[in-house]
């Protein structure tokens, strides 16, 4: 552990100057950072003999592929940008949790929460002092035996006293010969010049920074393997849960059937007004407000939904009717079609921007959810574990494709055709567009 927790100064400096601090993130400081730390944790799990989780190269993967992204497209616009860097750590706290075997149910499954809090919260900051004395007991192993106490305040007593006598004859010969105190002069100003020197300064506060930083890191990665099993166990959480389960089946039936009727009636409304449009064919105004109303309030039904479920889940004495859980999660793919077509009109409409790539991700793993959801109901598949990988893997994919460039061909080639009169340059700007605004 002692070498582990040495190598782990230089390891948090790295994460401090290559990854947080420089702007945009256009250097290779994160992928490096991440496949170094990969082999750090691997080679202390494999140290510790510890039996990776099978799902652990999903994250290695992800990781350094969403580390890649950054060097080669630089920071995605907002909000792709703010999510992408949340996933970039939560990916490399998996990795750990997951090469460690400290996940609450063995894998990524419906304890996500509580893997996270483990992850973030208990592990490194359980163990946030770890390090140091790892380190010290390091030292003092090594010493003792070596340098008794007694003697080493004998050395410490007879350097104060040598510094003192030193400073004060050199203060008397000063005064007494200008040549000497002339090189008095250049040794101070050698060393004023490198308490003021800019690069010196910034690697001080580097090193200053990556203290707390690396204590965290190796507190989450050791911390993990000074345990035997996880925090919080998937058999912890099952007890715990048998005192927990409060909702009767026939409320929870009562209530899911409730939204099921809810939704019949929003569906049955929508299919009357575009009967009676579809005579007239819809205006552009009016598919400009159907593309515009309701798309967010569709996505927080679909999410309302995956609430409703996990509290059945976890909160119910008893499952749904087999009928009642298909029905239901049916009309959550109905929900997400419906919010697709909303959101495939008003891309056609108004173009391409940032913003609606990571809605229209956002839909897809709603959608790719619901799908499971539906499975599970019939079969008994990892539902939850699948919708995470689904998740983690399309994020992925998504910030490894060059989305600035992207919307702004889409915006160009729309405005050379004549699809739009004029073009976003609010968009284009944030996308990194350097050209200056023109008319036709």
């Amino acid at each position: 552990m002692t070498l582990y927790a040495i190598l782990m100064y230089p390891l948090a400096y790295l994460y401090i100057r290559g990854v947080l601090l420089p702007p945009w993130y256009s250097d290779w400081g994160m992928p490096i950072f991440a496949a170094l730390f990969i082999l750090y944790t691997d080679l202390a799990a494999r140290a510790a003999h510890r039996t990776a989780a099978r799902e652990t190269p999903i994250w290695a993967g992800c990781w350094l592929a969403l580390s890649l992204a950054y060097s080669l497209f630089g920071y995605q616009p907002d909000p792709l940008g703010t999510w992408q860097w949340m996933a970039w750590h939560i990916f490399a706290v998996w990795y750990v949790l997951a090469r460690c075997g400290m996940l609450a149910q063995g894998q990524s499954g419906s304890l996500v929460f509580l893997d996270a809090v483990a992850g973030f919260f208990r592990l490194p900051f359980g163990n946030f002092f770890l390090r140091v004395r790892t380190v010290f007991s390091a030292l003092k192993t090594g010493l003792h035996g070596r340098i008794k106490v007694r003697k080493a305040l004998r050395v410490l007593a007879t350097v104060a006293l040598t510094l003192a006598l030193c400073g004060t004859a050199w203060g008397l010969l000063a005064a007494a010969d200008t040549n000497f105190a002339a090189l008095g002069q250049s040794v101070a100003d050698w060393w004023n010049s490198l308490l003021n020197n800019i690069k010196f300064i910034d690697t001080l506060m580097y090193i200053i920074l990556s203290l707390p930083v690396g204590a965290w890191l190796y507190g989450l990665v050791f911390g993990a393997l000074r345990r035997t099993e996880p925090p919080t166990t998937a058999a912890q959480c099952t007890a715990a849960l048998e005192h927990a389960r409060i909702v009767p089946r026939s409320t929870a039936t009562v209530a899911v059937a409730a939204l099921c009727g809810v939704y019949a009636l929003f569906f049955a409304v929508q299919a009357g007004e575009w009967f009676a449009a579809a005579p007239l064919g819809l205006s552009a105004p009016d598919a400009a407000a159907f593309a515009v109303d309701g798309f967010w309030e569709l996505q927080k039904i679909l999410l309302l939904n995956f609430g409703v479920l996990a509290g059945v889940h976890f909160l119910g004495r008893a499952p749904l009717p087999k009928a009642l859980a298909a029905v239901f999660c049916g009309f959550g793919l109905a929900f997400a079609a419906l919010a697709a077509g909303k959101l495939a009109v008003y891309v056609v409409l108004y173009g391409l921007t940032p913003r609606r790539v990571i809605a229209g991700w956002f839909l897809g793993v709603l959608a790719v959810w619901c799908v499971l959801a539906l499975v599970r109901v019939f079969r008994p598949i990892p539902a939850a574990k699948l919708a995470i990988f689904a998740a983690a893997v399309s994020f992925t994919l998504l910030c490894c494709v060059n989305v600035k460039q992207r919307v702004i061909d889409v915006n160009l080639a729309r405005y050379e055709a004549g699809i739009d009169e004029t073009l976003d340059w609010g968009v284009l700007w944030e996308c990194g567009y350097e050209g200056e605004p023109f008319s036709r």
